[in-house]
């Protein structure tokens, strides 16, 4: 219903689990060998439940580590006997608020894993309140195994927990004196390190080809001149300064209850930290600069943006920890008006920042079970619809699948084929439509020899190995031939 045709959800499910199917390693069948392009590690972890359940494994890792990460984050500072409102403003409008809601998705382009750094970078900011060395170093892997500028991240939580600290115990020491301390540089040290190692075993597995880090400062310094760059560049700046708002009200909340000279140093600490992601994702986003998805896939696309999220969040919630019992109390009435208020605010801020955004018609509609109204009825029609769902239920997990754009969320369980001629196997079913506008004849890459069976609005093409279980499924075998 929410129009998961060719997205890169089914990438990620691919990669999961390739390793189960004896595949090669993160091999998937959009772009081939993914582990040459991003160090996505943690999706490997996830392979079982993609294996067993398709997409529904996707959603319940997501769930179940933001719910962990969610529940612990309340139950730490209610321990630490942080006042309520402060909890109430940090989980009601960080971490439930629409934002955070719209960071578990994209329905255009789908999820990705990136996405898990919102409960890892949780996980990791609780772990340096515990001052758990072996909770600090798992939280700490997992963050950097998502994805190789997870090291970025994990270093500029740390040195918010270690700058924050400072301000704590030393109120009265400029900040620029905690910049001359070795535990300063050791951690910025070892994190870059950690990137750097990450970026040199990228570079090994992909032969040491261009890399995709100098290929966008390379478009970056073709462009740097030009206005047009510019000119789209501070708007997506500005669209993702907007969607943090929300933390920068919720942030303002807890420093006007802190004293004022503690309020001015530790406001520069999270501005730093907004600063220096903001521009990686500029470097990252310039990538794709010159193709038409260039707007979609920028600072403001999920898997860009949940780095300023995450990071904040693990910033709120190291804030509150370590200054407990340090907040002045806020008037009952006026706390909840500013929580409501921030958590209100958040859904025009979303429709203005994302564009693509589905519209309260789409959301109402995917509630009701409606297609979306972008779609061709034709290639919707119920008899067809039942025929694929019953193949795609009597199909194994490892079958292969060439599916029409319509159809391919129906075969999320399966290996499901892009028209890039970087599948491991051919196809071992396809739907193809009988009006073939697409040209996806031209590129069907089928197992032979098939079967081909006429349905109302497409071709099913069955290879002889599974032409028994999806007979099953076609109401009188069909009109037929063989190729």
């Amino acid at each position: 219903m929410l129009g998961y045709t060719f997205n890169d959800m089914y990438a990620f499910l691919q990669m999961s689990r390739s390793w189960l199917d004896g595949r090669p390693f993160m091999y998937e069948n959009i772009g081939g060998y993914h582990h040459r392009i991003h160090n996505y590690y943690t999706v490997l972890f996830w392979g079982p439940l993609c294996r067993a359940f398709g997409a529904y494994g996707i959603f319940a890792v997501q769930a179940t580590l933001l719910a962990i990460a969610y529940a612990a984050v309340n139950e730490q500072l209610h321990r630490r006997a942080v006042p309520a409102w402060v909890r109430y403003g940090l989980v009601g409008v960080v971490l439930l608020g629409p934002v955070s809601f719209w960071l578990n998705d994209h329905p255009n382009i789908g999820w990705h894993t990136e996405l898990t750094y919102l409960p890892f970078a949780l996980l990791f900011a609780l772990a340096l309140l515990s001052r758990s060395r072996a909770a600090v170093v798992a939280a700490g892997l997992a963050l950097v195994l998502v994805k190789e500028d997870g090291a970025v991240l994990a270093a500029l939580i740390q040195l918010t927990h270690e700058g924050i600290r400072f301000v704590r115990k030393q109120p009265a020491r400029p900040l620029w004196t905690w910049l001359m301390q070795g535990r300063f540089w050791l951690i910025s040290i070892g994190w870059g390190a950690v990137f750097l190692i990450g970026m040199g075993w990228l570079g090994y597995k992909n032969d040491f080809a261009e890399p995709r880090l100098q290929m966008a400062l390379t478009l970056l310094k073709n462009n740097v001149g030009e206005t047009t760059f510019w000119r789209q560049m501070l708007r997506l700046t500005g669209q993702s300064v907007l969607l943090l708002l929300p933390v920068a009200g919720v942030l303002a909340l807890f420093l006007g209850r802190l004293p004022k000279p503690l309020a001015s140093r530790i406001l520069p600490l999270w501005g730093a930290g907004v600063i220096t992601l903001t521009l990686l994702n500029v470097v990252q986003s310039v990538h794709y600069y010159e193709q038409p998805l260039f707007r979609l896939v920028s600072l403001t696309w999920p898997p860009r943006f949940v780095l300023l999220w995450a990071f904040s969040a693990a910033f709120l919630t190291l804030l509150a920890g370590m200054f407990a019992t340090g907040f002045r109390p806020v008037p009952v009435v006026r706390g909840w008006l500013i929580t409501v208020g921030l958590f209100a605010v958040q859904l025009p801020i979303i429709y203005l920042a994302r564009p693509d955004f589905p519209s309260l018609r789409d959301w109402a509609d995917t509630f009701r079970g409606r297609y979306a109204r972008d779609k061709d009825p034709f290639f919707l029609q119920s008899d067809d619809l039942t025929v694929v769902r019953c193949i795609a239920d009597q199909l194994p997990h490892d079958a292969n699948v060439f599916a029409f754009d319509y159809l391919v969320p129906f075969f999320h369980r399966q290996y499901g084929i892009w028209p890039t001629g970087k599948q491991y196997r051919p196809a071992d079913v396809a739907l193809i439509p009988i009006d073939d506008k697409q040209g996806l004849r031209k590129v069907l890459p089928m197992r032979r020899p098939y079967r081909v069976i006429r349905l109302k609005a497409y071709n099913l093409y069955v290879s002889a190995t599974y032409e028994q279980t999806v007979g099953q499924c076609v109401p009188g075998g069909g009109v037929t031939n063989n190729q």
